[in-house]
């Protein structure tokens, strides 16, 4: 068996098991067409699964690695989500509207993905039922992690926001720039380097 077929089968396992938590009522035989459909892609350190701009149909499962999804304002990168190992990420605006996407998708990390084009996996929620159904709780998911960092950013303190971070991220400390985690935070380098030091 070639490494590459050895990669793959380890990251379906664990997206099976990441899909498995997210739904565990769904139909395995259904659950193993799904799987079938995604296909493995290695990205280098810093390079775009995708770029603010563009239209992307793409839903990938982060096997390894990490991606920031950012933006720019007024020549300022803002960064709104890190993604890791064991998560989904997709540019749902685009998706969802057909507009091009705002953010970029960039890995931080070299980075091994599963990914399936949106077009199929809404064959698939047409088919199966059970499938329409895991579709929807990523859905909820997704938007349920986006409201609670809207949340976070317009309600909390700095000190709230880092503890949440550590509390939920801990691991990314040491894997992910300062200035990336402060700028996920909403706040400067500085004020994070004195949360730190506390």
């Amino acid at each position: 068996m070639k490494n590459k077929d050895i990669d793959i089968l380890e990251y379906k396992k664990k997206l099976k098991q990441h899909l498995l938590d997210i739904c565990p009522t769904v139909v395995p035989d259904e659950l193993k067409i799904l799987i079938d459909k995604f296909t493995l892609k290695k990205f280098k350190k810093n390079e775009l699964l995708i770029e603010a701009g563009t239209y992307s149909n793409k839903l990938f499962f982060i096997g390894r690695g990490i991606v920031r999804v950012f933006y720019f304002k007024e020549d300022k990168e803002i960064t709104n989500a890190l993604v890791k190992e064991n998560e989904i990420i997709a540019g749902a605006y685009s998706i969802f509207t057909g507009e091009k996407s705002f953010n970029n998708y960039e890995t931080l990390e070299a980075s091994i993905t599963l990914y399936i084009e949106y077009s199929e996996l809404e064959k698939l929620y047409n088919k199966f039922h059970s499938l329409e159904r895991l579709g929807r709780l990523l859905v909820q998911k997704y938007y349920a992690t986006y409201i609670k960092k809207t949340h976070d950013v317009l309600f909390l303190s700095a000190e709230e926001r880092y503890a949440n971070f550590i509390r939920n991220h801990v691991e990314l400390i040491n894997r992910v720039s300062l200035r990336f985690i402060a700028s996920y935070l909403g706040v400067a380098q500085e004020t994070l380097s004195r949360l730190r030091s506390k």
